[in-house]
């Protein structure tokens, strides 16, 4: 006979809450390390990991053109082959002897036949090109000068400097020599019909579109507004000196006046441009 086994004894309902609060804490203590271990923090989190990006930012300033001075400092450069690049300010200038080679009346260009007022041949395709644009804007255009030889210029700077005293005038006339007219290649241009112009012109329509568009035609105001400190001359919205298509692109495109970018990208026989400053600046940015 098979004595019967005995009977286990039936734990407490009090120890089983015991067991399995333990148990449910063990295995919260088990998750909690797993999420550690996977870069999740306690805290929760879509659990993506942070990037962090660093971004440069690079600065270039370009060196200001030397400072506006009095001087008689003869051009080494060629004004006849040269042109478009040379340098003629209130410190640089022109041979006193130097007259183009090849000036033509600007009726080559379509003006009316005007004695005297005279330009260099190589640019008479784009001055009449610019001339029939303007008519076809309706702001048709007369030029008032054009070349003034070193003779006529100091004709002209003796009689402003009566008028209105030599402080005044210095910074409206260029002296003998240190007038771009006597390269043949700048022009006074104003309103068709009109036979004078000041600096209330350039916000006329005809002025406007002179602004805007002579560059087109290789044509730059080289002395616009606001910009005295570095063209030495006050402002002359009427003054265009032709440079070709190319470089009148270019300058506009600096945002430079046309001598302070001559000086940077043309400087002159013995002047050498500071260096570009560049400056470099990092953001770190930490994207979650």
């Amino acid at each position: 006979m098979v004595p019967h086994a005995p009977r286990r004894r039936r734990e407490s309902p009090q120890v089983y809450r015991v067991r399995r609060a333990v148990a449910l804490s063990v295995l919260v203590l088990v998750v909690a390390g797993v999420l550690r271990l996977a870069g999740v923090g306690a805290g929760g989190g879509d659990g993506d990991e942070a990037a962090t990006t660093t971004s440069s930012t690079t600065t270039t300033t370009i060196p200001a053109p030397p400072p506006c001075a009095t001087g008689d400092v003869v051009v080494e450069e060629n004004p006849a082959t040269e042109w478009a690049t040379v340098i003629v300010d209130t410190e640089r200038a022109l041979p006193d002897w130097y007259e183009p080679p090849d000036l033509t009346n600007i009726a080559e260009a379509g003006f009316p036949f005007t004695d005297g007022l005279a330009v260099r041949a190589l640019m008479i395709q784009d001055l009449a090109a610019m001339r029939e644009a303007a008519a076809a804007n309706g702001t048709p255009l007369a030029i008032l000068a054009a070349y003034r030889s070193y003779a006529q210029q100091a004709a002209l700077f003796e009689r402003r400097t009566g008028e209105m005293g030599a402080e005044t005038a210095s910074g409206r006339v260029a002296r003998p020599g240190h007038s771009e007219h006597q390269l043949g290649t700048t022009i006074d241009v104003t309103s068709e019909g009109m036979t004078d112009v000041d600096q209330a012109w350039g916000a006329s329509p005809t002025g406007q579109w002179v602004a805007s568009n002579a560059y087109k035609y290789g044509f730059i105001i080289s002395y616009p507004s606001g910009s005295s400190a570095t063209t030495c001359y006050d402002y002359e919205p009427w003054h265009l000196r032709y440079v070709g298509r190319d470089l009148a692109a270019d300058v506009v495109a600096s945002g430079l006046t046309l001598r302070h970018h001559l000086y940077v990208h043309h400087p002159p026989a013995g002047y050498t441009p500071a260096p570009d400053a560049t400056t470099t600046t990092d953001k770190v940015v930490t994207e979650q």
